[in-house]
């Protein structure tokens, strides 16, 4: 594979040996546990859509889109499809745990528990007690409750992620443009396959990404971190298996967005070549590895707002690293 710039030209040979070090790097602390690699795969136009005002005419595989997925990073659906009038009263920003979007996830799961072509996955990867506190839609109440009882805000939270995660694995049945999660893959092999749409194998990309720990402070998988699944444990309400419907997929659900500063780079499939973060040739970002495994790079954002305009994005959002997000429509 080969190394190259937003421009698709070939690294300088100095250049590429800081980027393979960083790689080295990344993947010891992979490796030791200390961060996780991701990978997501997409069609290039549907990155293009997100990232680029179509009034731009700016040419889909220009320098311009990759510049900006470095700076903008790749949000979730919510921030970019999911417009509603002022009558929505659920999940109607990042933070909310209202009793009508508690009400909307119980009402999604009940329809995944209902749907006929899920039947065998929902049997083997969800208990007895599961599926009975669900399907009937008689426990709304007892869920809202509970729920509402938790401990924390934070905790709420927690819950309320737990069971988006399984929603939002199960595809078309659970959530889609209301989603706040982005879908990654521990296994590069899922990624490819999702950069796949129908019989078009043109134009496919995989992000390549990671977080650092504490892993439940980044995504939502109770297989990688039970954080979430012993809050909702421990408030007495059922649990799914940790893996979810698709335990092949291995998924992880990253909070918000893939964030600029933790893509390493984007794979362009078809033509072998590897499109490192330009933020990485910026501020000490090539000296300093740990504070990257940590932190992620350093990026200039002053002018993160205005920018925002020649977006497809209707809304951003933002994470302090610390577990917590906003978001804001543009």
């Amino acid at each position: 594979m080969e190394y190259v710039g937003t421009d698709l030209e070939p690294l300088n040979k100095d250049l590429k040996n800081d980027f393979l070090s960083l790689r080295r790097f990344l993947s010891e602390q992979d490796k030791s546990g200390h961060l996780l690699f991701l990978y997501r795969g997409e069609e290039q136009r549907n990155i293009v859509r997100r990232l680029i005002n179509g009034r731009l005419g700016i040419n889909s595989g220009s320098e311009e889109v990759f510049q900006r997925a470095f700076y903008f990073g790749d949000k979730a659906r919510h921030f970019a499809v999911d417009v509603f009038d002022d009558d929505r009263n659920f999940l109607t920003d990042i933070n909310d745990c209202s009793d009508e979007t508690l009400a909307f996830i119980y009402d999604r799961i009940c329809n995944v528990l209902e749907e006929p072509r899920a039947c065998q996955k929902i049997k083997q990867n969800t208990a007895r007690e599961f599926r009975e506190f669900f399907q009937g839609r008689n426990n709304l109440r007892e869920f809202i409750q509970k729920i509402n009882e938790s401990y924390t805000p934070e905790t709420k939270l927690k819950v309320r992620d737990y069971y988006i995660y399984f929603i939002h694995v199960a595809g078309a049945a659970g959530i889609r443009r209301e989603t706040m999660f982005v879908s990654t893959s521990t296994d590069k092999r899922v990624a490819y396959e999702f950069s796949i749409a129908g019989r078009r194998k043109k134009s496919r990309i995989i992000f390549h990404y990671f977080i650092p720990q504490p892993f439940h402070l980044h995504a939502i998988a109770p297989w990688v971190a039970d954080h979430h699944q012993r809050i909702a444990y421990e408030i007495g309400l059922p649990t799914y298996k940790p893996t979810g419907l698709f335990p092949k997929q291995r998924e992880v659900s990253v909070k918000g967005a893939l964030f600029p500063h933790f893509i390493l780079g984007v794979e362009l499939v078809n033509e072998r070549k590897f499109i490192i973060n330009s933020n990485f040739c910026e501020h000490d970002n090539r000296a300093d590895f740990e504070r990257i495994a940590r932190h992620g790079f350093t990026i200039d954002q002053s002018d993160f707002h205005n920018r925002l305009f020649d977006t497809g994005y209707i809304r951003w959002g933002q994470t302090d690293l610390a577990g917590n997000f906003e978001s804001n429509d543009v």
